[in-house]
């Protein structure tokens, strides 16, 4: 495939939330870390370092801080061993019964594919991927320090400030580079933020397509170049039919028959005592990770074996399309007299492998049609200049583009209490180990996800608890309380990181945090 002008901007973001209890042997949530190392980050290792060395796809990769912690630590590292060795067992325990065998099949090479990657990587996925920046496979972002909606904090202009300034420093000094962009969480944009990413040095985002629409003035060539902010910072904003095709749930190519069913685990199917590692800690069923039925259809029919070569075989042709659709939207551009057309693409990382199990061999196969044409945001940036200057319109990408999905009667007490801590620790008079702590705990309560779940209904119980336990946190600390228990508990970022962010003074300078 001929390079033209321009090109496919491939966006992953993989974050979690900072999800790590010591306090339990085997805590449910942590399985989400698990579950994305080894169909996501550990396959995605692998698909580019199989890549032809001829071939030049380049993608861009945004790492939230909360992520690369967890992915550093040690003790998950070893909960992610022990549940590898849990996942053999229980394939082994399942021959013996009527399930699909070819799908087992899949399953068992794609474990041992998993542990091959992770022993080669010496258990070192943040490592893993600065190596492939290294080499040129990769351009490394960042995001929010610990993924908070920034534009819900307009009155807090200190805590968007920290949420930046954290995650630049971390992502520096983990990767030994300042990241190439930022990713907005949420893609969230309001009137301000683009001001306070040119402060801390970044110069990259990536936007909802509206937000570009609805900008002001409208740009020229809607989401097919780029615009720059008043502040100097390059908005790419996601295409709408790149977005449908691997995102849409009805339509997309993730909504085959023939693809693998997310929600049709083997925990909720086979007899409970095959699943004792794997249960809650109430006893009751649990998603395994192994799920070896097909979608079938959306009829409510019987649901038929997961084929895994049929659906590999699927996914490359459908990676094809999608790279000749690009290919031919691109020249179209160009015969109108588009200078520099571009494609932007982002997705949640999680959802190639994890949620679309076959999401792996289409990113494989789409990096090889590709070629030349996947580029980075960087790449662009250094090829085309005189781009408009647009505001962009305040926006969200999810439910609605405004909000919608985290804002919300179910969130109303959540993020109230969120809000009313940031003025509280921002008016407090405590020592620097209460406020390193309480901003720990404020940043972690802050998190997007929290009111994500609770209004998802999924893991909502456990959402609120989380608020709940740093609020509660939080407002002892600032009563008094020592900061040593819940510094053992959550004492990440550093106090070394936080004092080289903010001052070998304290936190508090000139009555503010730091920044602003």
């Amino acid at each position: 495939m001929s390079s033209p002008h321009g090109g496919v901007v491939l966006l992953l973001h993989a974050h979690l939330p900072y999800v790590r209890h010591p306090e339990h042997d085997d805590h449910l949530e942590e399985r989400w870390l698990f579950e994305a190392m080894l169909e996501c980050y550990l396959p995605l290792v692998a698909v580019l370092d199989g890549l032809s060395p001829y071939n030049r796809a380049r993608i861009t990769l945004s790492l939230s801080p909360s992520l690369v912690a967890m992915l550093d630590d040690a003790l998950l590292r070893a909960r992610f061993e022990r549940h590898l060795n849990h996942l053999d067992a229980l394939i082994a325990s399942l021959r013996a019964d009527d399930l699909p065998g070819a799908a087992l099949d899949a399953h068992a090479a794609a474990l041992r594919y998993a542990r091959l990657t992770w022993t080669r990587i010496e258990g070192d996925l943040p490592g893993a991927f600065a190596r492939l920046a290294r080499a040129g496979r990769l351009s490394l972002w960042t995001t929010a320090l610990t993924h908070a909606l920034l534009p819900l904090f307009g009155a807090h202009p200190w805590f968007v400030d920290a949420q930046i300034a954290l995650a630049v420093a971390t992502h520096t000094r983990r990767f030994g580079d300042a990241p190439d962009g930022f990713w907005l969480p949420e893609c969230g944009i309001a009137p301000g933020l683009d001001v306070a990413l040119a402060d801390h040095g970044l110069y990259a985002t990536v936007l909802e397509s509206h937000a570009l629409l609805f900008g002001h003035p409208r740009p020229p060539n809607a989401t097919a170049r780029p615009v720059i902010t008043p502040a100097g910072v390059a908005c790419f904003g996601r295409d709408p039919d790149a977005a449908a095709a691997v995102w849409s749930r009805s339509t997309g190519y993730p909504a085959h028959p023939l693809y693998r069913d997310f929600h049709e685990d083997v925990g909720l199917r086979a007899p409970v005592s095959r699943l004792t590692d794997f249960l809650a800690a109430d006893g009751s069923r649990a998603p395994t990770g192994l799920k070896l039925w097909r979608i079938t259809d959306r009829q409510g029919s019987p649901k038929q074996p997961w084929n895994p070569t049929l659906a590999r075989t699927l996914s490359l042709a459908h990676a094809r399309d999608f790279g000749d659709r690009c290919a031919r939207r691109l020249d179209a551009l160009a015969l109108r007299g588009v200078v520099g057309p571009v494609i932007v693409a982002p997705y949640d990382a999680e959802l190639f492998g994890h949620w679309w199990s076959e999401g792996t061999s289409f990113l494989a196969g789409l990096l090889a049609t590709l070629d030349a044409r996947a580029i980075t945001p960087k790449d662009y940036l250094s090829r085309y200049d005189s781009h408009p200057r647009v505001s962009p319109n305040a926006s969200t990408w999810g439910e609605g583009g405004h909000l919608a999905r985290w804002v919300h009667p179910s969130t109303t007490a959540m993020l109230r209490s969120v809000d009313e801590s940031a003025a509280q620790l921002l008016a407090a008079t405590a020592p620097p180990a209460v406020l390193r702590q309480g901003l720990r705990e404020l940043c972690l309560m802050a998190a997007s996800d929290w009111p994500f779940l609770t209004r998802n209904g999924t893991a909502a119980t456990y959402a609120g608890s989380r608020v709940a336990d740093h609020h509660a946190a939080l407002r002892a600390l600032l009563a008094g309380a020592s900061p040593a228990a819940r510094a053992a508990r959550y004492g990440w970022p550093t106090d070394e990181l936080l004092d080289a962010v903010f001052g070998a003074g304290g936190l508090v300078q000139a009555g503010r945090f730091g920044y602003g």
